[in-house]
């Protein structure tokens, strides 16, 4: 029975040699922030009914053109959703965000018309 505990207890620590030396998998922990702005044609009136996505989440920006989200994801877009009812349909638009901090405010964020 002796000989079985050290056989045991050799091999746990042995695990334990390699995890310390070799570690284990790492994953960029990225905390939830969130932002907010404004949507706006060429003319710099404001666009209703464009969806605001950082996955997974999306919002709709409101007849003054101004959205909130929250997310972890560096990347914001932009999407037409309701087409021609906002008068015209927009081109989509991804912005690549520089996170610092818990809050955004991105400004105006201008779509051109296709």
């Amino acid at each position: 029975m002796g000989k079985l505990l050290t056989r045991l207890f050799a091999l746990f620590g042995m695990t334990l040699t390699c995890v310390a030396c070799y570690g284990v998998g790492y994953t960029e922990f990225k905390p939830e922030f969130s932002a907010t702005g404004r949507v706006v044609d060429g003319e710099g009136m404001p666009i209703e009914g464009i969806e605001a996505s950082i996955a997974p989440n999306k919002t709709t920006t409101d007849e003054n053109g101004r959205f909130y989200i929250s997310g972890r994801s560096p990347y914001i877009y932009f999407h037409d959703v309701d087409g021609e009812a906002n008068g015209g349909e927009f081109i989509d638009q991804h912005i690549e965000l520089e996170v610092e901090g818990q809050q955004l405010e991105l400004g105006d964020i201008t779509l051109e018309r296709e």
